[in-house]
This record gives structure tokens, C-alpha cells and sequence, in this order.
């Protein structure tokens, strides 16, 4: 057995000495040990590596890379830890074994873990060898293989990391069969596994011949074998008692114990030579061991790649630099054709070392030195060893070198510095071509002494300047000299130049041996920089001397420079503005922070760069006063810092000629266009209720009163729109609303306009909502001045078409009539305030010429965009368009509703607060035959007209002579909280409040509107 085990400890160190020995390499050497010879009782010799469950894949993949492709893991078992026989040799008589998981079995299982912790060979209990048909019993010989990860002449288990088993499958029969010439003659013996002579523990029993029956004769020796106890059973056969007479029978018992004992001792005697050539073994482990680990620690560097090739030159081996270089895997590299990868270069540099190119697994170029080393094999088999040192970096470096000489040169000579190299030994220098071009010296006069020359042709007012600058450096007083100077070009002329030198070398004693320098004609940059001192001198005249203020600021609002004005509208000195006081010092908290977002937000925008806004300060007395700032800002290079200038503009005045006009507004929106509402109202219900009973010449005067009226009251419409809407104070109150319901409630309000005209209106739209974000009422307006326009200048009897579709993100409305058209001359004017085609069109058509320029601008302030297009005695287009919205945020469109009126028991109550007593009555009188109308003038009478409770409806206008009416509210919640609200007044802009049901402007209300208002309220009530 110790002769089995020998071949096992050979067979592992075989293993050990190299990282990968494919399936060809083991065979060859397997067949080497002739087992068939040598060791009979073996059916070959295998290799067993543990693994976990899960990794039987990688397994298979790790072999098949080896030259094992038919490696099939058999039984499938659920064990943690496997132990797979994954090399089997010779192979053909072994087939059924590779592959095979031993820790399916109990017996092969603890067997393999006793090994594995004791590090000792271990046999299995008696099995049946998978590959033996002949069903003989057998048994394995497990050798433990661990990694040698400390040096020690035999790993110790216990810190050893555990590599595998090297194992020889054994049959009883092969191994015992023909052991001595009188086996099964003379005496016939049996092995047992075990303590007992149990025959299921049956290893192997001799056959005697058939002359020769069993004796009387036995004698049962234990001995421990590999980690396992063996019985041994020894028959007399009955030749054998025959040769002895019967009173020898105990000389023949005692020649029996003789000649066990002595086959005890030749099995120790083996053993103890087994061990013998188990330590040879070992030690030959660690010598192949540690020339392995030579070679490994010069092969598996990291810096150098190192290929093993075979004669075809394909790559055996390849370490981890090669690997990384050529950017493969240790599996994809194995294999390639060397010569695929590296080639020698054409044109070799022997000063650079480079003699060979290669390509990445990306296609990526190499710059190589490649060296070659031919071996051969103990087997005889050419082997190459190449040495590539991958110069990739190295040359690219030096290129790069190369090239930012080249352009450092070239930049030197571009920017027109020229270099000297100064000797301050000898006085002589050495200078560049640019230093001569910048000094005017011909380059061809090499013999011309550069220092003399510089010397003598520098300004006599400069020189002692340059000299001491020179003489600091020299002496280490200063790190360079740094000087400016003129160098004479002829009688009248002088240049500039500018020069840098340092001191590069110095002996032991510190003196100056040599200095380097750069010279530079920087008489353009003298000249610029006077007259940008020359510019800034005349720019601070004319900023002390600007009608308006002009001031310099940082970051911190700090003034750097204010002139006249500026002190003036402050009522500081500049020397207190200058010292003591900040902008922010001389603004509200509220002013400051408007401006500074105001400014903070276009400096971070890509827009523009000047800001213009309106903002109050207080000057030295107190006094708050109104200045228009024109703000821009620079940034500062040397300081990492923006400096802002401001003009800023004393339009105190303005405001207050601005707040007369506002006032003067507001009065006219009231006083104006209140009585104007009556008497429209008026003269409608005249000709609403007794047009049958007047002669139709009064009939005739009061319909011109009714135009007349209608259009004085577009005239002041249109005029306080365009001011209120160009001067910004108007507040658009935006909704989402469906352009479709909005469109649909202009129609049918302008629908008798379009009959007027002789024309019909209609309107095309999708079944999908239209959904923007827009201000209703003016909408409205968009809307019904584009109408009535289209039915002023339609031919009669033709059709006005609204249409309206979503397109790219925008809903776009189109009005189109037929008629004159637009003439060429005046399309460019078409948009503009008070302008008309025809000074006729005022008397013939009516209007103002304002409506086009109020539609733009609210379509401008909803971020639309309004255009048209017209072709003479043909279509014109009127279009605009409005931003989409989402479809889930549309809110209920807030229009007069359009409800069908239901059967009621009696009149609206309602409660009309104004202080306008004429136009309360009109209204009493428009709405007698749908409510009882009941009028306050004040919030007092109004409060006292609510306690009394009753009411169905409030018509309020919101100004009052005691106060604002919305002050009415809480009254209202309290006593009347399902009354509900109309706002009717001269504010068109109110703001939106939800306890109003509408705001509607008295200019532009008709009193069947409001009408309409109360009796849809009537109608929900019923």
C-alpha cells in the first residue's frame, strides 16, 4: 500500500507544480507510472475537488477550458459540500467514475472529510467501484492535497486551506490475488473491513484449487490500515495437513503463527519503506514547490507581460499584465495565435527600443519591445517564452514632450517673447531668433555682442531702473526682475519692453552664475493702457457731469463713484456717500428686496443685461423720493467680484403727475360711465316698452340717442382700457377655463350685432375640451372686438366663421369673413392705438380704432400671439392663441349662465346697493317684470335692507360714499348665507372673490343680461 501512496504524494506534487494542467498533460504523465506494471491493483489514479453547492457550472466551465469537455456531475444530492472526481486516468476503464459526486455515499463521505481534517490518507469502507461490472468489492485511498500558503515542509490542517484529493480506486481481488506462490495451495485467507469476519465486509477471499479442499486448520489477525481496521482470515488447506502427521498438528499451528508473523512484519516493513518514499516525495514537493514559486514571482508581475508558447506559437499561458495589456481574459487569451496579437515593427527606433507593434481586444494600437526565450519541455515539447514590455505610455509621453516643446516654441515666437541666457561670469549672452526680430537685429549677424548692443540702446532714464532691478535680483534681495524700459529703434523712435529674469544657478557661495530672462515690445500695450487711463479720466468728467445720477456700486451696495446729480436727489455730500453711506441704507426693507431679486434674477438668466425698474429712497432729510434705476453690472477679473453701475432718474414728479391721472381715471370711470349706463338704459326701455305708442319720427331720435350713447360709451371704454392696460394696472385674473364654452358665450352675446350687419355667425370646434389658463371677461373682449369687427367690414349676407383647434401646445382661434379686405399700406399700422384704414371707417363703421391695440396687448399678457392675414374683396383671418392646460385642471368657466328657466311662484327679491340713484332706477325699472327691486344708497342703508332678511339676490357696486361694499360680506354670511352676489360697478378689474357669483362692468352690461342673471337665479331656486 505504501507503494500505491508513493505514486498518490507523486501524482499531488505533479499537480502542484503548475497552476493548470490540462487533461492531456495528466494522462501523459499517469501513463508514465505504468499502473498496469507497477501497480495492479489500482484501476488508475484520479483527482477529487471539493466544492459548494451552486458551483457545479463554473466546475464544468473551469475543466472544459482544460480539455475536459465531458465532464457530467452524477448523482445530483442536495449536500452542501460536494466532493466531484473531476480527473480520472487512464480514462477508458474509468469513464463511469469522472464526474461522480463520492459525498452521494455516507462510507466515501466521512472517509473524505477524515482525511480532510486529519491531513493523513485515509481508505474508504468496502464499496463497489461504479466502473467495476464485475461487481468485486474495493475500496478508494484518499491523499489530502492542501495550498502551502506557509512554507511548512507538511501543511497543518488546522490553517491550511484545502485544495483536493489525490485518490487510486482499488479492487480487493487486483490488489490481493497471487500476493505468494502457495496462496490458495497450501493455505487459503480472507480480508475483511473491519473488526469481525462479517462476509458482508467480504474484501477479497482467495480460491484454492479444486484438489485442494479447506482444512481444519485457522488463525484471525486486526491491523489498522490507512484509518482503517482490516481482519485478516487464514484456512489450512488439506494438502497441507497431509504433508505433516497428525501429532505435528501443533508444530504446524506454530509454523502458521510463525508465518503470519512474519507477513505482519513484511506489510510494516513496506509501510515503513512507504513512508520512506513519502518523505522523498515531500521533499521533491517543495523543491518543485519553491522553483515554482521562483518562476511564479517572475512570471506573475504586474508590470511586464510574459507569454508561454507552444511550436505553433499559440499562446499556453499569459500573465496578468499580459492580460491587461492585450485588455483579454485568462480563458479568451488561452489558445490565440501569438503572432495575431504582436507582429515586429517595420521601422525599428533602437534609441526608443521599440521593435514590435500589437493589437487590443478593442483594436487599440501598442508600441512594444519584444524579446523571445526557446526551451524545451521535460517531455521534449518546444516551448517559446516572450518578454513584451508595453512602451504605449512611454512613447506617447514622449511624443507629447515632443510636440509641447514644438508648440511652447511656436508660442514663444507667436506672442513675440524672446529669450536670453545670460553668463554673469563672462557678460556674454545667448539669446533667441525672436529676441533679435523684437530687438530689430539681423539674425544672420551671429557675431553682433547682444549685451553690448541692449545696453547701449536702452533710454539713459530707464537704465539705471533696469540696472538696480538686476543688480536686487543678482544679489537675492528679489525673486525676479521685473522692468520696463525703451529701447531706441532710431532718432525718433522708442519702443517699450517689458522683461522677466531670475537667477537659475548659483555657486556654493551664492553667487550669481547665471540668469534666463524673457523680453517682450509691449509698446501697443503701453500706448492702450494710456488711453484707457485717458478713456477713464473722461468718463468720470462726464459722470461727474451728467444731468442725471450716475453711480458705481459692489457687491455690498457700497457707492465707488456718484456724481452731482446723484448727490443732489440724495442730499448727501460725496464724501459722506463715498465713506458712510450704502444704497441699501437708503431704501426700505421692501425695496431692497424687490430690487435685488429683480437684479439676482437676470444676472442668472441667459436674457438681458440691464435692468430698468421704479424704486423710492430716502434722502438725508427724510423725504422719500421716486427714482427710475437703469441698472447694468460687469464682473471683475483681479477682484472675483461684479461691480454695478445705476442711472438713476429724480421722476418723483411724474409719480405725482402720474397719481393726478390715475385719480383723474378712476373718477372718469365712475362719473362718466355710470350716467352713460343710465341712459342707455333709459333710452332702452323706452323703446323696450312704448316703441308701438311713439311716432316713428320720436322713435327715430331715440334710436340715434340709443347709438349715440352706445358708441360715446365704446369711446370711454376703449380710452380707459388702453391707459389702465398699458400703464400695467390692470390685474388679469387667471382661470382655467374651455375656450369652447367661452367662444360659444361670445357668440351668442354678439349675435345680434351680427344680424344688425346682415351677417350670421358660426362656430367650429373639436368634441375635446380647449383648455387654457386665461382671464374671462378679458377674453370676452378679445373676442367680441375680433366679431364685431369681422361683421363691420363683412360684405352683407355672408357668414362670419369662428373656428378654434389645439395645435403644438397652443389652442388657436380663427375669425374669417368675407369683404374688402385689408388695404397693403396699412397692414403695418394694424395694431396700432387710434389708427384706421379710412378716416370714413370712424363715422361709416363707428369705433375708436383702439380695440385691435387693447386685443394685442390682453392677448400678449395671457403669453399669446395675434396675427392676420387678407387678401383684398376677399377672405381676411383674423387669429390668436392662447398656452394650453392641462385637461384635469379646468375649473367651471365663470360665464353668464345660460339656464333654462323653470316655472317660479312669484318675483326675485333683490337688493340693489348704489349710490347712483338714476341708474338704481333704470335698473329697477329694466328688471320690474322679473324681481322686486329694492334700492340702497350707503353700507348703511344696506346693512339695515340684510337684517330685514328676505332676499334672493345683492346687485352691488362695490364703491360707496362710507366705504367699499365688500365690507357687507360678514353681514351676508351670517343672515344671508345663500344670497346670491353680483358685482355691478365702473371697477372692470376687480379681483376675484368666491363669494361673487360674477363682476360685471356697467359700460359693458346690458340690462337683459342682468336680467337674464336674476332669473337663472330664480330658476335653480324653483
Amino acid at each position: 500500500m505504501s507503494t500505491y501512496l508513493s505514486s498518490l504524494n507523486a501524482t499531488a506534487a505533479f499537480l502542484e507544480s503548475s497552476s493548470e494542467v490540462t487533461r492531456a498533460e495528466f494522462d501523459r504523465f499517469v501513463s508514465q507510472l505504468e499502473i498496469e506494471r507497477y501497480l495492479p491493483g489500482i484501476n488508475g489514479i484520479g483527482y477529487i475537488t471539493p466544492i459548494q453547492s451552486g458551483q457545479e457550472q463554473q466546475l464544468v466551465d473551469e475543466m472544459a477550458a482544460l480539455g475536459e469537455p465531458d465532464l457530467n456531475i452524477h448523482p445530483l444530492t442536495d449536500n452542501a459540500q460536494k466532493y466531484i472526481i473531476n480527473r480520472i486516468s487512464p480514462i477508458g476503464p474509468n469513464v463511469e467514475a469522472l464526474g461522480l459526486d463520492i459525498s452521494f455515499e455516507e462510507g466515501r463521505r466521512n472517509s473524505a472529510n477524515a482525511a480532510r481534517e486529519t491531513g493523513l490518507p485515509q481508505l474508504t469502507p468496502r464499496i463497489l467501484l461504479v466502473q467495476e461490472h464485475s461487481s468485486q468489492p474495493g475500496f478508494l485511498l484518499l491523499r489530502p492535497v492542501y495550498y502551502n500558503d506557509t512554507g511548512e515542509v507538511r501543511p497543518d490542517p488546522a490553517v491550511s486551506r484545502f485544495k483536493g484529493f489525490v485518490y487510486a480506486p482499488f479492487v480487493g481481488r487486483n490488489l490481493l490475488t497471487n500476493l505468494t506462490a502457495n496462496q490458495g495451495v497450501v493455505y487459503q485467507f480472507s480480508v475483511f473491513d473491519g473488526t469481525t469476519t462479517n462476509m458482508d465486509q467480504l474484501i477479497y477471499a482467495s480460491e484454492s484449487d479444486s484438489e485442494a479442499p479447506s482444512g481444519k486448520y485457522t488463525a484471525t489477525y486486526t491491523f489498522e490500515n490507512y484509518g482503517r481496521k482490516w481482519t485478516v482470515l487464514y484456512e489450512s488447506t488439506l494438502p497441507f495437513e497431509a504433508t505433516f502427521r497428525n501429532t505435528m498438528a501443533w508444530t504446524l499451528l506454530i509454523g502458521g503463527l510463525v508465518l503470519s508473523a512474519m507477513l505482519v512484519f513484511s506489510v510494516r516493513s513496506l509501510r515503513i519503506r512507504g513512508d520512506a518514499t513519502h518523505e522523498l516525495a515531500q521533499l521533491r514537493e517543495r523543491q518543485i514547490s519553491a522553483r515554482e514559486e521562483e518562476n511564479r514571482a517572475v512570471v506573475e508581475n504586474a508590470v511586464t507581460a510574459v507569454f508561454i508558447l507552444d511550436g505553433q506559437r499559440k499562446i499556453l499561458f499569459a500573465n496578468q499584465a499580459a492580460q491587461e495589456s492585450f485588455c483579454y481574459s485568462p480563458r479568451q487569451i488561452k489558445g490565440l495565435l501569438f503572432d495575431d496579437l504582436v507582429s515586429a515593427a517595420h521601422d525599428q527606433d533602437e534609441t526608443s527600443g521599440v521593435n514590435a507593434t500589437g493589437t487590443t481586444r478593442e483594436g487599440a494600437e501598442l508600441v512594444l519591445d519584444l524579446h523571445y526565450n526557446e526551451w524545451t519541455t521535460f517531455e521534449g515539447a518546444p516551448r517559446v517564452t516572450a518578454i513584451v514590455r508595453d512602451l504605449t505610455r512611454e512613447t506617447e509621453a514622449r511624443e507629447e514632450i515632443r510636440i509641447t516643446k514644438i508648440r511652447y516654441d511656436q508660442a514663444l515666437q507667436g506672442a513675440g517673447i524672446g529669450v536670453f541666457d545670460v553668463n554673469l561670469e563672462t557678460g556674454h549672452s545667448d539669446v533667441t531668433d525672436t529676441w533679435r526680430e523684437i530687438m530689430g537685429v539681423d539674425p544672420s549677424e551671429t557675431d553682433i555682442d547682444a549685451q553690448d548692443n541692449f545696453l547701449s540702446r536702452v533710454h539713459p532714464e530707464d537704465l539705471p531702473v533696469l540696472l538696480a532691478n538686476d543688480a536686487a535680483c543678482i544679489e537675492g534681495k528679489t525673486a525676479r526682475s521685473i522692468s520696463e524700459y525703451r529701447i531706441k529703434f532710431s532718432d525718433n523712435e522708442w519702443r517699450w519692453m517689458r522683461s522677466e529674469a531670475v537667477v537659475v544657478n548659483r555657486n556654493k557661495e551664492g553667487k550669481a552664475l547665471r540668469m534666463i530672462g524673457t523680453q517682450a515690445d509691449i509698446t501697443e500695450l503701453h500706448n492702450s493702457r494710456h488711453a484707457l487711463e485717458a478713456s477713464e479720466k473722461r468718463f468720470r468728467q462726464v459722470l461727474s457731469a451728467a444731468p442725471i445720477g450716475m453711480v458705481l456700486m459692489d457687491n455690498n451696495g457700497r457707492f465707488l463713484g456718484v456724481n452731482d446729480a446723484f448727490c443732489a436727489l440724495a442730499g448727501y455730500s460725496e464724501e459722506d456717500l463715498l465713506a458712510n453711506v450704502r444704497m441699501p441704507d437708503m431704501m426700505s426693507k421692501d425695496e431692497r428686496k424687490k430690487l435685488y431679486s429683480a437684479i439676482s434674477d437676470l444676472m442668472n438668466s441667459d436674457g438681458s443685461h440691464v435692468y430698468t425698474g421704479e424704486h423710492r429712497i430716502v434722502n438725508s432729510n427724510g423725504t422719500e423720493r421716486w427714482g427710475l434705476f437703469h441698472t447694468t453690472w460687469a464682473y471683475d477679473k483681479n477682484k472675483d467680484e461684479h461691480y454695478f453701475i445705476s442711472q438713476i432718474i429724480d421722476i418723483t414728479d411724474q409719480k405725482k403727475i402720474e397719481q393726478i391721472k390715475n385719480e383723474f381715471v378712476s373718477t372718469v370711470s365712475h362719473e362718466l360711465r355710470t350716467p352713460l349706463t343710465s341712459i342707455k338704459g333709459a333710452l332702452g326701455l323706452v323703446l323696450a316698452t312704448g316703441s308701438d305708442q311713439l311716432e316713428d319720427a320720436k322713435k327715430r331720435l331715440i334710436d340715434i340717442a340709443l347709438s349715440n350713447t352706445e358708441r360715446l360709451t365704446t369711446i370711454v371704454n376703449d380710452i380707459l382700457d388702453l391707459e389702465k392696460i398699458s400703464s400695467g394696472e390692470v390685474d388679469f385674473v387667471f382661470q382655467d377655463l374651455d375656450m369652447t364654452a367661452l367662444i360659444n358665450e361670445a357668440v351668442r352675446e354678439n349675435s345680434p350685432f351680427a344680424t344688425t350687419h346682415k351677417n350670421t355667425l358660426r362656430f367650429e370646434h373639436p368634441d375635446e375640451p380647449l383648455n387654457v389658463s386665461a382671464d374671462f371677461n378679458r377674453s370676452k373682449q378679445v373676442l367680441a372686438n375680433l366679431i364685431s369687427n369681422a361683421c363691420k367690414y363683412s360684405d352683407p349676407e355672408t357668414e362670419v366663421l369662428i373656428k378654434a383647434e389645439q395645435l403644438e401646445g397652443k389652442v388657436i382661434v380663427y375669425i374669417q369673413n368675407r369683404g374688402p379686405g385689408i388695404p397693403d399700406n396699412f397692414k403695418p399700422l394694424m395694431f396700432q392705438a387710434f389708427s384706421q384704414a379710412d378716416s370714413s371707417d370712424t363715422r361709416a363703421k363707428g369705433g375708436t380704432g383702439l380695440g385691435l391695440n387693447i386685443t394685442k396687448q390682453i392677448v400678449t399678457r395671457h403669453q399669446g400671439e395675434i396675427g392676420f392675414e387678407s387678401t383684398p374683396d376677399g377672405i381676411t383671418v383674423f387669429w390668436f392663441t392662447y398656452p394650453s392646460t392641462a385637461e384635469d385642471t379646468l375649473d367651471d368657466p365663470v360665464a353668464a349662465p345660460n339656464v333654462k328657466r323653470l316655472p317660479r311662484r312669484g318675483k326675485a327679491r333683490v337688493l340693489h346697493i348704489e349710490d347712483d340713484y338714476d341708474f338704481a332706477e333704470v335698473v329697477k325699472s329694466g328688471l320690474s317684470k322679473v324681481a322686486d327691486v329694492t334700492h340702497a344708497g350707503s353700507l348703511e342703508e344696506a346693512r339695515k335692507c340684510i337684517k330685514n332678511g328676505n332676499l334672493d339676490l345683492l346687485i352691488v357696486d362695490w364703491s360707496l360714499p362710507d366705504g367699499d361694499a365688500s365690507e357687507l360680506f360678514d353681514d351676508i354670511d351670517q343672515i344671508l348665507p345663500n344670497v346670491t352676489v353680483l358685482g355691478l360697478s365702473s371697477d372692470g378689474n376687480r379681483r376675484r372673490d368666491s363669494r361673487v357669483t360674477v363682476n360685471l362692468e356697467k359700460s359693458r352690461t346690458e340690462l337683459s343680461t342682468i336680467a337674464e342673471y336674476v332669473s337663472s337665479r330664480m330658476a335653480k331656486v324653483s
